[in-house]
């Protein structure tokens, strides 16, 4: 399916926001006890998830149109969806580290980890979470959103996007008159 760029951003937004919900669990679980959002934004989105979910749609979609085989296809769009993620992942922990002067995340105590940016774990969990995204989520997600009226849609991006805009300016003074972010 073809997606124009109104529905890429609903699929962003989403994206985004059930990445916090994950993480939220996942660390909580693991922690044993209640973990909210360590990232840069200090609502319940993380860009990052976001990002994340749009590329490996978009991987899945186009291994499904070039390969026939469908295994041939589910295997080198999650092995594509790993490296790409993994990629986003370890250059944007670059970035807010050299930008911010803080680790955001840090694998440095598991094995086969690249500078603690990211690690072959997650890595692997990445996988798993493209294999669902793409097989279970995103069809119901299409459905979901397709369904909506376009001015539905337009007025949840413009209050969204508001709303990150909003927080991002926030956290960005904040961060910059602690003398963390050097311009």
């Amino acid at each position: 399916m073809q997606y124009d760029l109104i529905n890429m951003l609903v699929f962003f937004l989403i994206y985004g926001f059930f990445g916090f919900l994950l993480e939220t669990v996942f660390r909580s679980i693991v922690e044993r006890e209640v973990i909210i959002s360590r990232g840069f934004l200090t609502n319940l989105f993380c860009p990052l998830y976001g990002i994340s979910g749009i590329v490996i749609v978009l991987i899945f979609t186009l291994s499904e149109i070039t390969f026939s085989s469908r295994l041939a296809a589910l295997i080198i769009a999650t092995i594509g969806s790993i490296f790409a993620v993994t990629f986003l992942e370890y250059v944007t922990g670059r970035i807010l580290d050299r930008v911010f002067h803080h680790k955001m995340w840090d694998y440095s105590h598991l094995p086969f980890n690249l500078h603690s940016y990211v690690c072959l774990d997650f890595s692997l969990m990445w996988g798993i979470v493209a294999i669902i995204l793409a097989s279970v989520i995103h069809p119901l997600m299409e459905i979901a959103v397709y369904a909506l009226p376009e001015t539905t849609k337009l007025i949840f991006l413009y209050f969204s996007f508001s709303i990150l805009i909003t927080n991002a300016s926030y956290n960005m003074r904040r961060i910059y008159h602690l003398n963390l972010i050097k311009l």
